[in-house]
């Protein structure tokens, strides 16, 4: 029976023979045969392990950090650290105008070791401890499960909706967040926003070193993990037949925990070190057993080979060759050697993307890794090869990677080896020693790119051959010095203005005024609020918000002004506040400015322009028209007289007041002091102007009679009394004997009157000497320095007055006279025979008595 030499089949589907002799044995079972006796499968981070020149996957990494809502999901696995979304598996509203949001979102389809702070639209919401921060503080709360196999279901959820969400719902084995949002516009201005967590994945993997299962970020355990997966993976478990060779696996791990020394860093001492390589990525397991295998390869420059009926996991180092090919094991004729790749296929320089933490865990541009040498070699031209590592989140692990894959490419001797049976103990992913002084071989290392067993013809017969690709390799394709690396920066941010950070405006300035409405509804209070502009062209509305003395704020709209009016205010202490709101809705923080409107209550200014001139006995006076509405509409000008040397308020006394809308007054012609101030609708009254006349005429007087009351005020006294030589208002006295307050008014009445003896052509004047005191005050009760008063004797506001009243008669004052109706008299001219006269002392302040120390009418004709 002639030889039977078997051809190789790599596993995955296709069968690779010599001639159609493949198909000639396929019935009788030779290719299973030839695959137990084994042939070898090599899976790579190149995603071609089976060509000549493998290279990492190309492309660009899609970020993870999205939460969706879809029917059907693919479910994630999650190795190591990340930040990812995941998929929305229930969301429901609840409360008054829906005013709740309730959503699920499963993270994971296993268990995990953490789940970390919690990010809405790329920003922190809630904190690793569960609470939420920034604008979201009391909007969100959050109920993380970790995917236990016996956890429970959500309580919080189940309390809130347990006609949707039993305690049945447990999401057993998933690790899943809960999370209440609280319907709020600045919160959430655009709705429901994008969702991620920080994780850390799975923590059941087993370190074949130890025996022990728990969190690992080891490339080689993580991918031992998903390849011995029975549902998601290949079902190769560790150790056992058809599963992961144990010694080449813990080769590999240790080769990944191998510490790295980086460069020095900005504000380092020593420099840090990192494991060799680590794993930190999503399986999303829609995707093939091989797609995901070869990309947590890129994690470590690997190979997983099925040799031997074993899957044998290598990390990128280098092995010291165990096995030697010469001569003895080729068959004549069965070398072939390429000494140069294809340009097409050839590069100088690597780049590619990594998963940044530093640039908010999205994908970013590792620092490329080229060699000028190999530029020269290439006629100075610079080619890119690009590479993707989704699993890899250190710039500094993303460089090496990035040297192995350039130095690789750069070994460009490729040997096909047909040899013997002896050449089958050199298994794909080893490094071999190649003797071969013809072409210069000597000690030369390969490693072994594919092997396999081929059908060649021999004579009538068929026999077994290997046949291996052998790709030249060196210690150096995987050294690497801490001086080789470039420091990482994170792309920079953009100086653009956040969508969900709205600039605040100007704090609002308060001022106030009083207005005369047209329908006759009287004097108003107006409050205007201005504000400069939020420093933002994507400001678009300002909203405003009023309170009065601390009670309830009113919303008064949004506008696109910086000007607010507030008409018919209350006076109080109103508190005004703005806030911008740009064109998405999301709001500022409040500026805010809190004054006390006086409004109605606040005296009048003083009169303005204010004159006097003298005409036949009389003093005009005239003035501006007053600037407060209030005093024009329902108030007056005041006008009193004093003739103390030291004119006062308190020691005047009233001589006329007119209408607020007036400016003029005529009143008697007195020497002395003249005081005019506005008073308002409420009685309150403005600053004092004064105006002083001696009161000449051009007309000379001589004095006819007088009657003079100071002294001892001989008369009928109502209500008044005499004290010190003083006529003042009876007061009543405490207990300590003390007068303390007094009766409004009082009236003292002239003993004797004025008798002419005939009609009679006379002026009579009036002359007062006002004082005020006031009862209640004590030197002793003021704390403030003396200084400080307005007046010694503490009268600078009292409202006093006296007016002198009179009666006149055509008859003969001691008959049976007719009487006149009484009068006020400051200087008037009158045609009489007799006169009689009585004063009125008054008082608004029950505290202040008037004191008249001198009180005297005089009857003058012209001389």
């Amino acid at each position: 029976m002639p030889p039977l030499v078997l051809g190789a089949v790599a596993l995955g589907g296709a069968a690779v023979a010599a001639g159609g002799l493949a198909a000639a044995f396929a019935a009788g079972g030779l290719i299973g045969f030839a695959a137990n006796f084994g042939a070898s499968m090599l899976l790579s981070g190149a995603a071609q392990a089976l060509m000549p020149t493998p290279s990492m996957p190309s492309g660009t990494l899609q970020p993870r950090t999205v939460s969706v809502r879809e029917p059907v999901m693919a479910r994630d696995m999650v190795y190591g650290r990340v930040r990812k979304g995941g998929v929305i598996v229930f969301i429901h509203e609840t409360g008054d105008d829906d005013a709740f949001l309730h959503l699920v979102i499963v993270l994971a389809a296993h268990r995990v070791k953490s789940i970390g702070a919690i990010y809405f639209d790329g920003e922190m919401a809630i904190d690793a401890t569960g609470q939420a921060v920034g604008r979201w503080e009391g909007q969100v709360t959050v109920d993380k499960r970790l995917g236990d196999t016996g956890q429970s279901a959500f309580p919080g959820l189940v309390e809130e909706v347990s006609e949707h969400w039993t305690t049945a719902h447990r999401l057993e084995g998933c690790a899943a967040l809960y999370l209440r949002l609280k319907h709020d516009r600045d919160a959430f201005p655009g709705g429901i926003p994008d969702i991620a967590a920080d994780m850390e994945g799975k923590d059941d993997i087993l370190d074949p070193r130890t025996g022990d299962r728990g969190y690992s970020v080891n490339t080689a355990l993580c991918l031992a993990d998903y390849m011995g997966h029975a549902t998601f993976g290949l079902g190769a478990k560790i150790g056992a037949e058809d599963g992961i060779e144990t010694e080449r696996l813990i080769e590999a791990a240790n080769i990944c925990d191998e510490p790295v020394t980086l460069a020095l860093r900005e504000g380092q001492t020593e420099p840090a070190t990192e494991p060799r390589y680590t794993c930190n990525g999503v399986v999303t397991l829609d995707q093939t057993p091989q797609t995901i295998i070869e990309a947590m390869l890129t994690a470590m420059a690997g190979r997983c080979v099925w040799q031997g009926a074993a899957w044998r996991i290598h990390a990128g180092a280098y092995r010291a060759p165990e096995v030697t090919l010469g001569v003895e094991d080729l068959r004549e004729g069965g070398l072939a050697l390429t000494t140069r790749q294809s340009r097409a296929t050839i590069f100088n320089g690597v780049r590619g993307q990594f998963i940044s933490p530093d640039n908010d865990w999205q994908p970013d541009d590792f620092p490329a890794y080229g060699s000028a040498a190999y530029v020269a070699e290439d006629g100075g031209e610079e080619i890119w090869h690009d590479i993707n590592l989704p699993f890899t989140i250190s710039a500094s692990a993303a460089q090496r990677i990035a040297k192995i894959e350039l130095e690789r490419a750069r070994r460009q001797q490729l040997v096909k080896w047909s040899g013997t049976l002896s050449a089958w103990k050199a298994a794909a992913g080893d490094t071999v020693v190649v003797e071969y002084a013809r072409w210069g071989f000597e000690d030369k290392p390969f490693e072994v790119q594919s092997s396999r067993l081929d059908l060649s013809a021999v004579g009538e017969g068929v026999m077994l051959v290997p046949e291996l690709i052998l790709r030249e390799t060196s210690p150096l394709v995987y050294d690497w010095e801490a001086s080789e690396e470039q420091i990482y920066q994170a792309a920079p941010r953009t100086n653009l203005p956040s969508a969900f950070r709205t600039a605040t405006p100007g704090v609002p300035e308060l001022s106030e005024a009083l207005y005369v409405t047209r329908d006759g509804g009287g004097l108003k209070v107006l409050i205007t609020a201005t504000w400069a502009p939020a420093p933002s062209a994507f400001v678009e509305t300002y909203q405003i918000e009023a309170r009065r003395n601390g009670g309830a704020w009113v919303e008064y709209g949004r506008q696109l002004g910086t000007r607010l009016e507030i008409r018919d205010a209350t006076p109080g202490m109103w508190e005004v506040r703005v806030q911008a709101v740009s064109a998405l809705g999301v709001r500022s923080n409040w500026r805010a400015r809190t004054a006390e409107i006086t409004g109605l209550t606040d005296p009048p200014v003083a009169l303005e322009g204010v004159t006097l001139q003298t005409a036949g006995g009389l003093a005009i006076l005239k003035w501006t028209r007053a600037a407060d509405p209030d005093v024009r509409v329902a108030g007056n000008i005041v006008i009193r007289h004093s003739t103390d040397a030291a004119p006062s308020w308190a020691n005047s006394y009233s001589m006329d007041r007119v209408a607020g809308s007036e400016a003029i007054a005529v009143v008697p012609l007195k020497p002395g002091t003249y005081l005019l101030r506005a008073e308002d609708s409420g009685g309150r009254l403005g600053p004092v102007t004064m105006l002083s006349t001696k009161g000449a005429q051009a007309l000379a007087f001589a004095p006819v009679q007088s009657l003079q009351a100071d002294g001892t005020f001989p008369g009928n006294k109502t209500g008044l009394a005499v004290v010190d030589g003083t006529l003042r208002l009876a007061a009543a006295e405490d207990a300590n004997g003390v007068p303390s307050v007094v009766q409004a008014e009082g009236l003292f009445e002239f003993g004797a009157g004025m008798d002419f003896g005939a009609m009679r052509r006379v002026r009579l004047r009036s002359e007062i000497r006002l004082g005020v005191l006031a009862l209640a005050d004590r030197i002793d009760a003021r704390l403030e320095p003396i200084d400080t008063w307005a007046s010694f004797d503490g009268t600078e506001g009292a409202e006093t007055d006296v007016v002198v009243e009179i009666r006149e008669t055509d008859d003969d004052p001691a008959s049976a006279p007719v009487w006149s109706e009484w009068g006020r008299i400051d200087n008037h001219e009158i045609e009489a025979r007799a006169i009689e006269a009585r004063a009125w002392l008054r008082t608004a302040d029950a505290t202040y008595t008037p004191v008249v120390s001198r009180l005297r009418l005089h009857a003058d004709e012209v001389a």
